[in-house]
């Protein structure tokens, strides 16, 4: 009457099998019955086991873990690709409707100004002061034809102190923002266009550019700078040390030049020794280039990175990233004698030559005393140069 075990039982058996229910069915009929008729799903068995089940669950878990992982990422990029900043396209730095002449000398003393802080001009005035003491002041301008000094103005800076700092001698050139990347953002919102002085590194006209803050005040000339040993060369980029080069940056510069100092935040701040210790950072606020605009690309390419370095202090975590002791561009040291953070007057007496502080508000009281005066004589060149009467 049956088939084989594992072959379908005749149609006559099939029906008499159909009578009965898996509960009802005789105990014989049940043994005779194939595993399959028997009960349906115990072939099905080994699926529904509790391990099996469990391993099943964990697989779901697995996999829609990696596709919503998949999803997340996608996005990622997607606004990185649509929101990094803007690839090098050439010659672009200056405003299209700048009409500022730039002055051809070899080398450049540059600083920059931002428009943000409208209800506050103290940097409009620091700047000021220091295009006094580079042009004009007896003991503290440059005697060097060679040597221009330029003040780079964002988009966002008052025509009205633009025209002042024209009348004032400065070449003021009007700079294009620098497209910041979407992760970038810092607490401080005057620093919000720090990264456009980042410019510089594109202004090819120049063999070198120093660049100082606007909160600077000088004590001595500065032309001496550009004709030592250690910033008269280019230095090689350390192809030994490739393993510092990370995933989306681009192409590294053969050669490159950047120099800055060391940090007195560093090493007690107010109360840093003199001649200062060196660190592993250094300060944005004085730095010299050898402009490069496939170094500008690199720049752009890191800050296209997101969390490459930290944000809070803006362009000056970007520079202390790309020219890491470490890396394959490491920054050199300038001399003590040049510049200092934190300065006090023991700067001052051994005749390091600029002060980057807001001495307008903050600093050793001396230090403030001689800054108001650097104000004063600047706004007294300026009121008899207009009668016709300035030295």
């Amino acid at each position: 009457m049956f088939c084989a075990p594992c072959e379908i039982p005749s149609l006559t058996f099939l029906d008499q099998a159909s009578s009965f229910s898996a509960n009802t069915a005789t105990p014989s009929l049940k043994n005779a019955l194939p595993l399959c008729l028997s009960d349906p799903y115990a072939s099905f068995l080994p699926l529904f086991h509790p391990l099996a089940a469990a391993m099943i669950f964990r697989l779901r878990v697995l996999f829609t873990s990696v596709l919503a992982c998949g999803v997340m990422f996608a996005a990622f990029r997607w606004r990185t690709n649509n929101h990094r900043a803007a690839r090098y396209l050439g010659s672009t730095y200056r405003m299209f409707n700048s009409s500022a002449h730039l002055p051809l000398t070899d080398y450049a003393i540059a600083t920059f100004l931002t428009g943000q802080a409208n209800d506050d001009d103290s940097y409009f005035t620091s700047t000021r002061v220091l295009a006094h003491q580079l042009l004009h002041a007896p003991a503290t301008r440059s005697n060097r034809s060679s040597i221009t000094f330029l003040v780079l103005c964002s988009q966002s800076v008052p025509r009205t102190q633009k025209e002042t700092l024209r009348d004032d001698g400065a070449a003021v050139i009007e700079v294009r923002d620098v497209p910041v990347a979407w992760w970038i953002h810092s607490g401080v919102t005057r620093w919000a266009e720090q990264f456009t002085k980042l410019r510089v590194f594109e202004m090819t006209e120049y063999k070198r550019i120093l660049f100082i803050d606007a909160d600077t005040l000088i004590t001595r000339p500065l032309d001496g700078i550009f004709f030592e040993p250690d910033t008269s060369s280019l230095a090689p980029t350390l192809s030994w040390r490739k393993d510092q080069k990370k995933w989306g940056e681009s192409e590294l510069p053969r050669e490159w030049f950047f120099g800055a100092r060391s940090d007195n935040a560093f090493t007690g701040e107010r109360d840093h020794v003199t001649p200062p210790l060196q660190t592993v950072g250094f300060s944005a606020g004085f730095f010299m280039v050898a402009p490069d605009r496939k170094m500008y690309e690199y720049l752009m390419s890191v800050m296209a990175n997101f969390r490459r370095f930290d944000p809070f202090t803006m362009e000056q975590s970007l520079l202390n990233y790309v020219f890491r002791r470490e890396g394959m561009m490491p920054w050199i040291e300038l001399s003590w004698q040049w510049s200092a953070t934190w300065p006090n007057e023991k700067d001052v007496e051994l005749g390091v030559a600029s002060l980057h502080e807001k001495l307008w508000r903050t600093g050793p009281q001396a230090l403030k005393d001689l800054w108001n005066r650097k104000k004063g004589e600047m706004l007294q060149f300026h009121e008899k140069r207009a009668l016709g009467t300035a030295a």
